[in-house]
């Protein structure tokens, strides 16, 4: 006696049921469009995961980007939170160098200009 198991009847059956129905020439065409259908899908899945990863990939960089930017910014903020103070002595004295601390009176020579009195 032949011995077959469930699953490989369940094959066959639909591999006969399958055989019979494409007899007819409209199932045919059904059939037909429906592997092109499937056919464009794989196309566009392709297609789309493409683009899927492009995308990631520009993002990446841009992130990259942005991070390499905040820390050049963060960078000259530390520079200049130790160059102020420099800065601002220098300012100090070049101001207590002009006006001489207010020890020499000054003679207006024009209005914008000022000269010390000999």
């Amino acid at each position: 006696m032949v011995h077959i198991n469930i699953f490989q009847g369940v094959v066959l059956g639909s591999l006969v049921g399958a055989s019979l129905s494409l007899l007819d020439k409209q199932t045919r065409r059904n059939s037909l469009q429906s592997v092109q259908k499937i056919k464009s899908s794989v196309t566009n899945l392709e297609q789309l995961t493409s683009s899927v990863t492009t995308t990631s990939e520009k993002l990446k960089t841009t992130a990259e980007k942005v991070s390499e930017d905040v820390a050049f910014i963060l960078e000259k903020v530390e520079e200049l939170k130790q160059v102020t103070p420099a800065i601002a002595s220098i300012v100090k004295e070049t101001k207590d160098a002009f006006s001489n601390g207010g020890k020499e009176p000054r003679k207006q020579i024009s209005s914008i200009q000022y000269l010390p009195e000999y």
